[in-house]
């Protein structure tokens, strides 16, 4: 039997870590994003390849930066929500692309628009590619984590439960082809703040 060419093609290991204000309020996640092996390479051998720089480490700032800023268009993979309600979030500075072990991280800030309680309502996101070209999953290793003044609160990891149909359908999917506009949601983690309410004092 011929291997399947299906989704995902690719694959990332978050580091996550939700930053609070000194009012205990969630303002800010950072992010790295640990590359497969494969496609660490292939990011890799395109950088040195295609942008100018006196050394690698400046070749792949510059593809951090161009990273960075096509992921724009899609919230950077990134869904907050606090309750029912979105929450959006921007880029704090720049992103950092640097080679260890063998893999790509690509570390960056996002900034809520709006600051959230997590004592006083209920705070999940979601970060995954729209497409699934590319599977994005918690590292095992190192969990979730946010820090209050009281002390850290409980991040709890959902894995997806996804549809059989979607399933079937992102199996369908060949190298080149995109599914439909949603179809990494399917997929995604979900992760909820559980915080102690009566340290909110």
């Amino acid at each position: 039997m011929p291997p399947l060419q299906a989704h995902p093609h690719a694959w990332i290991d978050l580091d996550i870590e939700l930053k609070a204000d000194p009012e205990d309020r969630v303002v800010a996640m950072a992010q790295t994003w640990i590359m497969d092996p494969l496609y660490s390479r292939y990011l890799y051998d395109d950088a040195m390849e295609q942008f100018e720089g006196d050394t690698p480490e400046a070749k792949l700032a510059r593809l951090g930066a161009e990273i960075l800023d096509n992921l724009a268009e899609y919230d950077w993979y990134t869904e907050f929500r606090a309750g029912d309600r979105r929450i959006r979030a921007r880029p704090d500075g720049g992103a950092e692309l640097f080679l260890h072990d063998g893999r790509l991280r690509f570390r960056f800030r996002l900034v809520l628009d709006q600051a959230v309680d997590p004592r006083a309502q209920e705070l999940h996101y979601r970060i995954y590619d729209p497409t699934y070209f590319i599977e994005v999953l918690h590292d095992t290793d190192t969990p979730p984590r946010l820090e209050l003044s009281t002390g850290p609160c409980r991040l709890e990891v959902q894995k997806p439960r996804p549809d059989p149909v979607m399933v079937a359908r992102a199996l369908a999917l060949d190298y080149g082809q995109t599914g439909e506009p949603d179809l990494g949601r399917h997929f995604a983690e979900r992760v909820t703040v559980h915080c102690d309410q009566a340290s909110g004092g």
